[in-house]
């Protein structure tokens, strides 16, 4: 699925566009991906991970989801530099297909601002239009508390915790929260 541009101003008055990526831009994902990884301990790629990510290998990423009708990624600029990406994708076994998953990181120095909400609020537009699709999950750290906030404010529920499921950089643990949203 692709996204056409869809152009926000933030409540701090920054300007972002969001949309599906291009496949020139692929070095531009792994290399945000990157500082996202070293930066943030709530998501699950390390640095070491990124560097063994390749461009061919994104682009691979980013041609199959456009081709999907249940699977999209959005990319967030702010002056033609990416800041954030997400991206859902509807299961594909039969038991499960009634389903979709999704992930988003955004940079810290832009978190705070109303982004990530939109971008979620653009994501989730995206999936409610999956053939089938009736549930849209996510998994979050418990100790995420500003990304907990968002997921309640946008209808997600609390199904269930798998405890110790974490251990971060810093040492500390976090319990896994998965929520869910019916549409």
């Amino acid at each position: 699925m692709i996204q056409s541009s869809v152009t926000f101003i933030s409540k701090n008055n920054l300007q972002f566009e969001i949309r599906t990526p291009r496949e020139d831009e692929a070095q531009a994902t792994l290399d945000m991906m990157l500082v996202l990884s070293a930066e943030s301990p709530y998501i699950l790629m390390t640095p070491e991970s990124v560097r063994q990510k390749t461009v061919d290998g994104q682009i691979k990423w980013f041609q199959e989801s456009a081709a999907s009708d249940a699977a999209v990624i959005l990319a967030v600029f702010n002056e033609g530099r990416m800041i954030g990406l997400c991206d859902g994708r509807s299961y594909k076994d039969v038991k499960r297909r009634h389903r979709a998953g999704l992930g988003i990181s955004i940079l810290s120095e832009f978190r705070g601002c109303g982004l990530g909400q939109k971008l979620m609020e653009v994501l989730l537009d995206n999936m409610k239009s999956f053939a089938g699709v009736q549930i849209i999950e996510l998994d979050v750290m418990l100790n995420n508390h500003s990304a907990l906030k968002l997921y309640e404010k946008l209808g997600f529920k609390k199904a269930g915790v798998f405890p110790k499921a974490f251990i971060l950089p810093s040492g500390e643990v976090s319990d896994n929260l998965t929520m869910y949203l019916e549409v």
